[in-house]
């Protein structure tokens, strides 16, 4: 079971002491139960009594104080275990390539680091409960062969026929719950393309109505799906009751037959069943819980380990590299720079059919330190590629992108990447200044007023006090944001498209003219052309492919 190797692979309390105190549990669970039954039969002597009360009272201190200790330890372990997944699954995901996200997908990945953890968080008390469980039946079943051999042979031999038939049974549960999960993260896709494209489904009847079947299909799909888990969990609740009760009938009708045992010792036999039917019961309907958080715990490992192969495979093409890091290690970047340059760079986006995939390049490309540069081009043209080549978010397939002759390698991404502020298009505003030097208040406000967001939100602290903006007003305070990070090179893309006209001639004929005026380099997808004569530099993208054949790009 991938769970529990998880449990025991991350534990850090001494193993040696958990055991003990479980057995401990264990051991004065059976001894309460062994001097219930002793008290019962000295009942009407009043010697003995006293001791057994005693005897009672230190069995219980010693049970109550190895539950808590188990069960607080339990909690605190799983807690921390899950605390470390976490900060495993976030480092690994932040060191992976932008490519390598974004095929693996925004659910999975969401489901991993949320729903899968909360499942494991929540099977805590399920586990110890299930752990106890398991120390009382072992203990629970040593007494009983105590007092009745035949019984317990019986007992032993009955559980282990029934025990096996249900866990055949609960590996069904195992596949639907993982089947179910599946097409959770599929409802999760749809459910996100509802909520972050509602504007455009209230646009298009047809797509609206495409995406709520579709939508439909999927969540009816995964209902079905965990019915059936469901069911199959119920079936297994009424088989495990339904053997209990024909191993009690046994005990009772049966076992007499055979065994000369006094009323007395039958009494306590019957008992000790009746003791273990709690246990027994409690343990099979902890199976499903444990089936469910065993199902997480799959596919945490396995999104974890999807994420090292990814990391290896990235490492593996960094050692196939041409050569880079020898040549660059040797020389740091420095600033300020003079150039960025592309030489014979391509890109290929992989697709299902290798004749149809989207190629960028070969790009040979010289950017100035200083110069404002606005790139064109239709839809599709791969502009946005050319912006996540130029911010080494994507890595080139062939090709090498040099600053001032550096090459730029896995060594040195990092460093080459802190160069730029950014605003793409399909930006994150964080709702806090993350790693950024709180800016004075006056500064502050004054940056908010040259951005016409003053009386719109402000800063208390770290935080924004509100980004309940406008799309306009949000790309203000994402560009905002950008400029506090005080970087020699901004990439903006289609940052204009949503602002009105005045802001959009501020923004062209003052905001841009300040920022290279303080040596900022600029790089803009815009299509704005009657503002065209703003920038130093006009670049147009064509199926992939710089343009050579433009006017106003005869100096690339």
């Amino acid at each position: 079971m991938i769970l529990l190797r998880l449990l025991l692979s991350d534990i850090q309390t001494s193993k040696r002491r958990l055991f003990f105190m479980i057995a401990l549990s264990g051991l004065t669970n059976a001894g309460l139960l062994a001097v219930i039954n002793a008290a019962a039969d000295t009942s009407s002597k009043s010697t003995g009594q006293f001791m057994l009360v005693l005897g009672f009272v230190a069995l219980m201190a010693l049970y109550v104080a190895s539950q808590r200790f188990i069960m607080i330890t339990a909690a605190g372990e799983i807690e921390t275990m899950i605390h470390r997944i976490r900060v495993r699954l976030m480092d690994k995901l932040l060191r992976c390539e932008l490519l390598d996200v974004e095929t693996i997908g925004r659910a999975k990945l969401q489901a991993g680091l949320g729903h899968e953890t909360q499942t494991l968080s929540q099977f805590a008390t399920t586990l110890v409960l299930a752990g106890q469980a398991t120390v009382l039946v072992v203990f629970g079943m040593a007494y009983l062969g105590w007092l009745s051999f035949p019984n317990f042979a019986l007992c032993v031999l009955y559980l282990s026929v029934i025990l096996t038939l249900y866990f055949r049974r609960t590996k069904k549960i195992t596949d639907g719950l993982h089947m179910a999960g599946a097409r959770e993260n599929d409802l999760q896709d749809a459910l996100t393309d509802l909520l972050d494209g509602f504007k455009e489904l209230k646009m298009d009847q047809r797509r609206k109505s495409t995406i709520q079947r579709e939508a439909e299909i999927i969540s009816d799909d995964a209902s079905w799906k965990r019915i059936g888990v469901q069911i199959q969990m119920t079936r297994n609740f009424v088989f495990s009751q339904s053997a209990f009760f024909m191993l009690l009938a046994v005990t009772v009708f049966i076992v007499p037959m055979f065994s000369s045992a006094s009323a007395a010792s039958a009494a306590k036999t019957i008992t000790t069943i009746l003791f273990l039917s709690g246990p027994i019961s409690g343990l099979m309907a902890c199976v499903p819980a444990f089936a469910s958080a065993n199902a997480s715990a799959e596919n945490i490992v396995a999104l974890e380990q999807h994420l090292s192969e990814l990391l290896e495979q990235s490492e593996r093409v960094q050692k196939k590299g041409p050569g880079v890091v020898a040549e660059s290690a040797l020389r740091p970047i420095t600033l300020p720079f003079k150039h960025i340059s592309f030489e014979n760079v391509y890109f290929s986006h992989d697709t299902p059919s290798a004749s149809h995939g989207f190629v960028v390049g070969p790009i040979n490309l010289t950017l100035n330190a200083g110069e404002t540069t606005f790139i064109t081009g239709g839809n599709g043209s791969g502009k946005s590629t050319l912006l996540k080549l130029l911010t080494a978010l994507y890595r080139p397939q062939s090709g090498t992108i040099r600053i001032d002759g550096i090459a730029i390698g896995p060594h040195n991404a990092q460093q080459y990447r802190d160069l730029f502020s950014t605003v793409f298009s399909d930006y994150h505003l964080f709702s806090r200044l993350y790693g950024l030097p709180l800016p004075e208040e006056d500064e502050m406000h004054r940056r908010l007023t040259d951005f016409e967001l003053a009386d719109k939100t402000g800063v208390e602290g770290d935080r924004f006090r509100t980004l309940d903006l406008s799309s306009g007003q949000r790309r203000r305070l994402a560009l905002l944001i950008a400029q506090l990070e005080h970087k020699p090179i901004c990439v903006l893309d289609e940052w204009a498209a949503d602002q009105d006209p005045l802001f959009r001639r501020k923004f062209y004929q003052e905001i841009l003219p300040a920022m290279q005026a303080l040596g900022v380099t600029i790089i803009a997808v815009t299509h704005d052309d009657r503002y065209f004569g703003v920038c130093d530099r006009h670049i147009r993208m064509d199926e992939g492919r710089i343009n050579e054949n433009e006017d106003d790009t005869h100096h690339v």
